[in-house]
This record gives C-alpha cells, sequence and structure tokens, in this order.
C-alpha cells in the first residue's frame, strides 16, 4: 500500500544525506588549500600582484644600528600605475598588541616590459622589547589605467622575522 507520509520522509532524508555528502566532500576539498596558504601571500588585483617579503637584515648605518630592508615585489602583466601602502610592524605576544613602527606610500608606473619590479624601503631597527624583535609588514594596494583606478585591496601580510638588536 502507498503511504504518502514515508515517501516524502524518504525524500527529504535523500536530501539530507546528499547535502551533508556534499558538504563533507567540498571541506575535504578546500582544508589543503587552507592549509597550505604561504606565510607571504601575493594579492593580485586586475592586472598586477604585489608580495610583502619577509623583512630582511639590510647592514648597519653609520652609527652601528641594524639596518632592516622591507621588501615588496609588484608585478604588473598590463601597463599600470600602482599605489601601494606599506605598514611596518613588530608582532607581540598575547595579550599585547603588535607594535605599529610606521607607514609609507609607494607610487609607482609599470609597463608590460617591466617584469617584477622589487620596491625596498630600509629603516633602521627599531630596539622596542628586551631580547628578540619579531619583524614583518603589510600592503594594500590599488591600480590605475587611463585615469580609471581599482579600490584599495584588502590587507596582504608577509611573514615574521626575528632579529636581535
Amino acid at each position: 500500500m502507498f503511504n504518502a507520509s514515508n515517501t516524502k520522509k524518504s525524500r527529504t532524508s535523500r536530501r539530507s544525506k546528499a547535502a551533508v555528502v556534499a558538504a563533507l566532500g567540498l571541506g575535504m576539498v578546500a582544508a589543503p588549500f587552507a592549509l597550505a596558504a604561504p606565510a607571504q601571500a601575493a594579492g593580485t588585483n586586475y592586472a598586477c600582484s604585489v608580495t610583502p617579503l619577509r623583512p630582511a637584515f639590510a647592514g648597519f648605518n653609520s652609527s652601528g644600528v641594524k639596518l632592516v630592508d622591507y621588501q615588496i615585489q609588484v608585478r604588473c602583466n598590463a601597463d599600470r600605475y600602482i599605489n601601494i601602502t606599506q605598514q611596518r610592524w613588530e608582532e607581540d605576544d598575547w595579550p599585547n598588541p603588535d607594535d605599529h613602527l610606521g607607514t609609507t606610500n609607494f607610487s609607482r608606473h609599470l609597463n608590460q616590459y617591466s617584469g617584477t619590479v622589487t620596491i625596498h624601503n630600509v629603516r633602521t631597527l627599531v630596539d622596542g622589547e628586551i631580547g628578540n624583535e619579531e619583524l614583518y609588514q603589510k600592503v594594500s594596494f590599488q591600480e590605475g589605467s587611463n585615469g580609471v583606478w581599482s579600490p584599495y585591496t584588502g590587507w596582504y601580510t608577509s611573514g615574521v622575522t626575528s632579529m636581535s638588536n
């Protein structure tokens, strides 16, 4: 004998199982990509990619203070103007907030023959705590062509470099 309530329950149960299987499958596919995200991720807007590199030791100034090079790699595959905002930071353990060391803005014109350009921003090492300084940078950028500008991207963060004072 045909029972409409069992048929409805059976269809609902199959849909629920299918939804669970689909969600689990999507999770298994997405999980490796979430875990594999690099510390120095490139931000890509329309025709340009910007990568904040891990800060690097850059020698000493004439007073003997260590220098740090905050490098940014930029690549555009078409004739573009680019504006970059760079923030330099010193990482602190919880519950202390990270220390903002400064902000610099860069404007560049890159044409399709430029390839990858590295912007160097060499700064003195700030001695803000006992022990090593843990340095990193964040960048946000916009690109323009023929007077039309994209909005600024979100922030892209470099890896952290530990440097003794």
